[in-house]
């Protein structure tokens, strides 16, 4: 019966509804065949571009976090208020209970540290009057020579001095405080090498270390000091104040005897030590403006409190004097103004005490041949009348 059907597809009205129909159903099907692959791939493609860009941008803000995180500002800030609150029942003890308690050993303590500081003060008191004990007054008349300016002839006067201060029945030492250690060659002395720096290392004493100098007079010198054994030297000297006097006291000195002291130009230890034991200082200087300059400081050292005892005088030699120039003479002359009765010897300049020391000869063996020599005697005998002055009025212990 369908094989009659194609004739009638002639006929134009009729298909129009039918064949739309079935057409409309095969046109859906290979359409929808075709698109569900197109689809597919492009889903597959797109997924994949997505993922890589998702995992590179996570590991950025993941450490951006973790910095930010560790701003622990707030953990830190947080236990310091937590000992303030610790203190507080802390002080609350104190007040009642710890008092009553602590009653009884605090006055043991307060009692305890009463008589601990009662004893050091008595153990101090102690040793500064030990410190401070003077010996008694050395029975020979010392004479230290000062200066506070160098280049003035003070070693050379000493040792002059030396030669021409013997008292009948005594005897003259030279001791050399000066670290230069030059007095023992002005008396032609051979060796210097002991002294009062090193005699107790060296096992000996000041009055065994003695040794004989020009005129008789007896040299002991400063010594071959090391740095170490010079620092104990001055070390002993700033501890004890009268260490010079206790030395002096324990050669047994007679009334008879005289002492030289010389001493290193300025203020020091040494001279610190001369001016406590010395009856009579002896300040040298030349005639010339360097000198007169110092003549206050000088002063002022020697009129300090403490400085000297009151049974010690003091005077002014004025050495190397050149009464061939004329500026020489006028500073002479204000010197004078200067010192007044103070000023006690003018000794000319001459060669005769730089030859002798060149050639090792004593400058006082032929004094009548030099001016200079004359004049030292002049000084020596002065202060030898003074001498006797002193032990006249019985100021002299």
């Amino acid at each position: 019966m369908q094989p009659a059907s194609p004739p009638l597809a002639p006929e134009v009205s009729l298909p129009l509804t039918t064949p739309v129909a079935e057409l409309e159903q095969p046109v859906p099907t290979p359409v929808a065949e075709v698109e569900q692959p197109v689809p597919t791939p492009v889903a597959e493609v797109e997924q994949p571009v997505p993922t890589p860009v998702a995992e590179v941008e996570q590991p950025v803000p993941t450490p951006v976090a973790k910095v930010e995180q560790p701003v622990p500002v707030a953990e830190i800030e947080l236990p310091k208020p937590m000992p303030m609150p610790v203190i507080v029942p802390l002080a609350r003890p104190e007040t009642v209970p710890a008092k009553k308690a602590t009653r009884t050993p605090l006055l043991r303590n307060l009692l305890a540290e009463v008589v601990q500081a009662r004893q050091a003060e008595e153990q101090a008191a102690a040793a500064e009057a030990l410190a401070n004990a003077r010996p008694p007054k050395c029975k020979a008349h010392v004479v230290a020579v000062v200066s506070s300016k160098g280049g003035v002839g003070k070693t050379t006067l000493s040792a002059a001095l030396a030669g021409c201060l013997r008292l009948g029945g005594g005897q003259t030492l030279s001791l050399d405080l000066d670290p230069q250690n030059a007095l023992y060659y002005h008396l032609g002395v051979e060796s210097g090498s002991i002294g009062i720096g090193n005699a107790a290392h060296c096992e000996t004493t000041w009055k065994a270390a003695l040794q004989a100098g020009f005129s008789g007079a007896k040299v002991l010198p400063y010594g071959a000091l090391s740095d170490e054994e010079r620092r104990t030297l001055e070390h002993r000297m700033s501890d004890d104040q009268h260490w010079l006097a206790w030395q002096l006291d324990a050669m047994g000195l007679c009334e008879q005897d005289v002492v030289i002291l010389d001493t290193p130009t300025g203020r020091n230890l040494y001279l610190q030590q001369a001016l406590d034991v010395a009856d009579e200082v002896i300040v040298v200087t030349t005639a010339d403006a360097a000198s007169f300059i110092t003549l206050d400081q000088m002063d002022h050292w020697l009129n300090a409190e403490g400085a000297r005892p009151g049974f010690s005088t003091c005077h002014y030699v004025v050495n190397q004097f050149d009464a061939s120039h004329e500026l020489s003479r006028d500073m002479l002359e204000v010197f004078k103004r200067r010192l007044g009765k103070k000023l006690m010897a003018v000794i000319a300049r001459d060669k005769t005490f730089d030859e002798s020391l060149a050639y090792g000869r004593d400058p006082l063996a032929d004094p009548q041949i030099s001016l200079a020599c004359q004049d030292v005697q002049v000084l020596a005998q002065q202060i030898k009348s003074r001498f006797a002055n002193v032990r006249a009025s019985g100021l002299h212990a």
